[in-house]
């Protein structure tokens, strides 16, 4: 058994590296290419932003063209000609036109303009006819290139851009880089929640967007620090700068079960201040906010000066909904509101203050039926639940920000947030034939506050410290009026169950950074770190029964209380040649911890390391190779070393460990990117290996009517993955071609009482291929498919295949009538017993835009063939389960959707 595994592992390896290979040698068919660059100087002082014009050898046509740093360098790349001419323009300076003869090796040209020229442009319009204009940071596309008609928010024409990806939940990706934010000519509301833009703005007013590649959220840092970030900006048209502009929509169904849907939005984007507010309101399935996380905790991990980003209360018990590959929006049951207020002023020169505000009213419902099947060894039974569940959250948010300048190389910023979250969740419950009541509710409240200052030590250099103090409070109570534990507690008469938790942070943490450039391109990054957390987590479980009385078991109560302190160092130096940067890194901490309840306490001491190696190589002038290899440590969280048990939910109890642990895992990951977001072809591929020296897992004890999770600490994990993602346009069919692959493999064990540790090892496979045409005719059309396979191997090995299809067709029929028609397909592989199965949807919409008073008819069908159920299967290491989701019904809706 040990030595096949051991050969599965070395073949996967080999499988992935093939393919690299493969597409490797594909790819990278071109001519001999060499690069120019040089200096550009004025006086023996070097000059930043000279523009450099790269013509063929007649300087009749310009080929590319970049700017000077602010070193006065300049560099082209993968030249292909014998012969250019290099033209040097900046204002106040003579132009200057230099012939090069290109050799077989790389060419230094080093130039000294002299004073003159002109002082001022002229206003130059210039008509170009290209979809899109490329400069050195920024790729600016036209918004009308790829408007098809049936586009009504940003985030429905960011859909057609060919290399954004836009998921179910909104984010927005260019590659497999998140964007960071999405801004409003220059100037970001939302940060990293920009979902809430995308998914309500209009698209109308758009002339432009840019895609901000190398991005910086601190602006002293732009041209000295190593950002791989992308960002968005919106342009708008001339006529809908600096006046309120917006738009409403309404729409509801005349017979039936009345699904309704209404919005209206009004915005402001002026050259100083900007407004935008919003108000929406619906029962058709669509989430008002996607998710608030990202307004909450908002933040940069990886971004100079910043601490605490991911500090929060952990989630003890949560009740959503998942459905992975699959609209969320068909099983959505809701009853959501929204108001929001968000605006940016400039009272003073110097001064930008920002304020975002929304409160959020919802009701969310679903419907489920589960069959779960345990068979592990002589373990064996079937549990079958129906779940009618209903979800009531209201929730108050507020967020700030001043932003001074003190000075052209000092800035201060100071940000602050105050939420207001309160969930109460009931459900409904039929357990093999025995129903009961699950309520969930609490209140809770957080702030945050972080002020940032930055000192731009020289054109090079700078220095950014900040400081964070987060006060978060998360408490629950939950209540079972059913008893299912007779077994574990051996207690009867027992009415109902309920738990009450209690879940405090406080958080304080200060940093230091510098951060210098030199003017070779090194780069070194210093900092210094402390935090500190008070944790605490209380649960209290009662057993209350019949006569009255109120029943604490033994091992089923905790408080605990886990005080933490981390100082840490980051010194990290990138060497940078010209075709090649290593970059060496190193974090070193120490943290001491004290952990107890109110009668004994705990205290552990320990050092961190995690050092990491990376590289970046460009082999040619698009292709891109990339490696990093590292080894981490990190410290168990506060869940993680819980005493006693506490439930999760109906018939789940879980325990921490007995001591805080110190994890560790190392490996490496190695990617090579192929073209950018213009070209025709553009494809990455990505592996990677890590291997966990300890981890934690849990031991389980399995019973038809409760199950008991006590986490462990194991030994040599390992995890692999593959990735690649190509994109080709056709020509012939004026069309763009994506396809992607994806593939993880993992070996690890768990424990089941009674039966001791169970070596698991899992496979998934994900394979998708989609085309979306472009094409300047009244019909385009979307469509993919997506072929899905995971596979268990413990005693025995488990596997399910799912597949999921799709078709759009859009039809401009002409004067202002446009058609939309999408249909999916959906199937499961053999699982349990059953034949595969196929669920086919299909919505229909038609619209009449009457221009002349900016107005748009229309109507819409959803889920034309009335399914009404819908089923997905799961696999565990313990159990196969098959869950069926009620759907909404179909309904045919009228609307009207007005811009002004």
């Amino acid at each position: 058994m040990n030595g096949k595994n051991q050969i599965k592992r070395i073949r996967v390896p080999a499988r992935c590296a093939w393919l690299f290979v493969g597409m490797w040698m594909t790819i990278s068919v071109s001519q001999a290419q060499v690069c120019v660059s040089g200096k550009v100087t004025s006086a023996g002082k070097p000059l930043g932003s000279v523009r450099v014009d790269l013509c063929s050898a007649d300087s009749s046509g310009l080929i590319q063209y970049t700017f000077t740093n602010q070193f006065g360098q300049y560099r082209f790349d993968g030249i292909q000609l014998d012969q250019i001419v290099l033209r040097f323009k900046a204002l106040s300076y003579n132009t200057l036109n230099e012939p090069v003869l290109l050799k077989k090796t790389d060419t230094i040209l080093n130039v000294e303009l002299s004073a003159g020229g002109v002082e001022r442009l002229q206003e130059v319009l210039v008509h170009a006819k290209r979809p899109y204009r490329l400069g050195r940071d920024t790729i600016e596309l036209q918004t009308s290139s790829f408007l098809q008609g049936d586009e009504r928010t940003v985030e429905d024409l960011l859909r057609k851009i060919p290399g954004l990806s836009v998921g179910n939940d909104g984010i927005i990706k260019i590659g497999d880089k998140e964007v960071e934010k999405v801004m409003v000519e220059g100037d970001d509301l939302f940060g990293k929640g920009y979902r809430l833009l995308t998914q309500n703005m209009s698209v109308q007013p758009l002339e432009k967007v840019q895609i901000l590649q190398r991005y910086s959220n601190n602006k002293h840092l732009k041209g000295i620090e190593n950002s791989d970030k992308v960002a968005l900006n919106l342009s708008l048209k001339a006529d809908s700068k600096s006046q309120w502009i917006g738009s409403a929509a309404i729409s509801g169904t005349p017979v039936g079960k009345q699904y309704y849907s209404g919005s209206i939005n009004v915005m402001n984007f002026g050259k100083k201040n900007k407004y935008y507010l919003l108000s929406s309101a619906n029962n058709n399935g669509v989430d008002a906010v996607s998710s608030i996380n990202h307004l909450l905790y908002s933040g940069q991990t990886d971004e100079a000066g910043q601490i605490g980003t991911e500090v929060t209360t952990p989630t003890i018990i949560d009740n959503s909904l998942e459905l992975p590959g699959f609209d969320y929006r068909r099983t959505n049951f809701n009853r959501d509101m929204l108001h929001s207020f968000n605006m940016i002023l400039n009272p003073l020169e110097h001064l930008k203050v920002k304020w975002l505000g929304f409160v959020n009213l919802t009701k969310k419902s679903f419907y489920r039926n589960t069959i779960q099947t345990y068979h592990v060894e002589d373990i064996s039974f079937t549990n079958r639940e129906n779940n009618e569940f209903s979800k009531e959250a209201n929730n108050y948010f507020s967020k700030w920000e001043l932003q001074y300048d003190i000075d052209k190389r000092s800035t201060l910023v100071y940000t602050g947030n105050l939420g207001s979250l309160q969930r109460n969740d009931n459900g409904s419950i039929l357990f093999n034939d025995v129903a009961s009541k699950e309520l969930t509710w609490g209140k809770g409240v957080l702030t945050n506050h972080n002020i940032t200052h930055t000192f731009k030590v020289s054109p090079s250099a700078a220095l950014v410290s900040s400081a964070r103090w987060i006060l978060q409070r998360s408490p629950l109570d939950y209540g079972l009026d059913q008893y299912y534990y007779e077994d574990l507690f051996q207690t009867k008469d027992v009415a109902n169950v309920t738990q009450h938790i209690e879940n405090d942070l406080q958080y304080l943490g200060i940093t230091s950074q510098y951060v210098k450039k030199s003017i070779q391109g090194d780069y070194l990054e210093l900092a210094l770190s402390n935090e500190y957390k008070d944790q605490k987590l209380l649960t209290n479980l009662f057993l209350h029964t019949n006569d009255g009385q109120a029943l604490s078991p033994n091992g089923f109560n905790n408080y605990l209380h886990l005080r933490s302190n981390n100082s840490s160092i980051l010194a990290k130096y990138t060497i940078k040649r010209k075709k090649w940067e290593l970059t060496p890194q190193l974090r070193a901490g120490f943290a001491a911890s004290r952990w107890g309840d109110l009668s004994t306490e705990n205290q552990k001491n320990y050092l961190q390391f995690s050092p990491s190696l990376s590289t970046r190589w460009s082999m040619y002038h698009k292709g891109k190779l990339e490696a990093t290899f590292s080894l981490r440590q990190n410290n168990s969280e506060l869940t993680d070393i819980v005493p006693n048990y506490y439930t999760i939910g109906i018939r789940n109890f879980v325990k921490g460990l007995d001591n805080i642990a110190l994890l560790t895992n190392y490996g490496g990951v190695i990617s090579y990117t192929h073209g950018n977001l213009l070209d025709r072809f553009f494809g990455s591929l990505s592996l990677g290996h890590h291997t966990f020296s300890n981890y934690i897992s849990t031991s389980s004890l399995i019973n038809p009517n409760f199950t008991i999770n006590r986490q462990i600490v194991l030994k040599n994990k390992k995890s692999s993955f593959f990735k690649a993602q190509l994109n080709y346009y056709l020509k012939p069919l004026n069309g763009n071609l994506k396809f992607d692959v994806e593939g993880r493999y993992s070996s690890y064990e768990t424990a089941v009482e009674g039966l001791g540790i169970r070596q698991v090892h899992t496979d998934s496979y994900d394979y998708g291929l989609s085309f979306r045409s472009v094409w300047r005719s009244r019909l385009n059309i979307y469509g993919g498919y997506r072929i899905e396979s995971k596979s268990y191997t413990v005693e025995n090995k488990m596997q399910l295949k799912n597949t999921y299809g799709f078709l759009q067709l859009f039809l401009n029929m002409g004067t202002g009538i446009q058609a939309n028609l999408k249909n999916e397909s959906y199937r499961f592989g053999d699982f349990m017993g059953s034949k595969s199965k196929a669920y086919y949807f299909s919505d229909f919409s038609i619209s009449y835009d009457v221009k002349k008073i900016k107005t748009r008819f229309d109507i819409t069908a959803k889920n034309i063939f009335n399914n009404r159920t819908f089923q997905q299967a799961l696999l565990t290491d313990t159990y196969q389960a098959i869950t069926s989701y009620q759907l909404l019904p179909r309904y045919v809706s009228f609307g009207i959707y007005y811009s002004f």
